[in-house]
């Protein structure tokens, strides 16, 4: 990483570096100050919500046994953002484009128009979701790392996730939200109520 941020902790000034124990961050993988190797795989989310009863079930089994199956530590952890417009905006202003009749142009300005307002008008929060692997940095770590990446991404994908490993700049915007989010407006903001939670149904005798 290239900047270096101070900041004060026990009277004693630590960069960001530090304070987030990274010692440098090159290709696909993050190392830190204590030797560790970092990768890092993000998973695209799915709507539950088109789910029928019977499928969210086998889905949750498949799940249930592809993470089970894993023998090495591993974390997952949930990332809170506003949600981004640019694309679906710039899709809109295309469609826009290729439009002769008046009345077809202002349903896609007014498509536009509604989604600004929708999203400046409401705390709307979409989380992006980091599946984290590690190992004592050595001799062939990064073959090791890559390889267990592969083998996640493959069960993820017998589950019907799409997934990719991050690269250099990916890991450092992905830093930057632990440091600057975009996501803390508000102190009383209440993320919890914005992660989706699935539970089964309990049988009835």
């Amino acid at each position: 990483m290239r900047e270096v941020i101070s900041i004060k902790l026990k009277k004693q000034a630590k960069t960001l570096n530090e304070f987030l124990n990274i010692k440098n961050i090159e290709e696909n993988y993050l190392t830190t100050l204590d030797g560790q190797m970092i990768l890092f795989i993000k998973v695209f989310p799915i709507n539950t919500e088109l789910f029928s009863e019977e499928e969210l079930e086998n889905k949750m089994d498949t799940m249930s046994v592809e993470f089970s199956n894993e023998q090495y530590a591993y974390k997952i952890f949930i990332i809170p953002r506003k949600v981004d417009i640019v694309d679906f905006v710039n899709e809109q202003q295309e469609l826009k484009k290729q439009l002769q009749d008046e009345i077809s142009i202002q349903i896609v300005e007014k498509r536009i128009v509604f989604t600004h307002e929708l999203v400046a008008d409401k705390n709307i929060i979409e989380n992006e979701f980091y599946l984290c692997i590690w190992e004592k940095q050595g001799e062939n770590t990064k073959e090791n790392l890559i390889k267990r990446a592969n083998n996640w991404k493959q069960r993820l994908k017998n589950c019907d996730f799409e997934s990719q490993v991050l690269n250099k700049t990916d890991i450092l915007l992905m830093v930057k939200s632990f440091t600057i989010p975009e996501f803390a407006r508000k102190e009383d903001t209440n993320y919890r109520d914005n992660i989706v939670k699935i539970r089964r149904k309990i049988a009835r005798i």
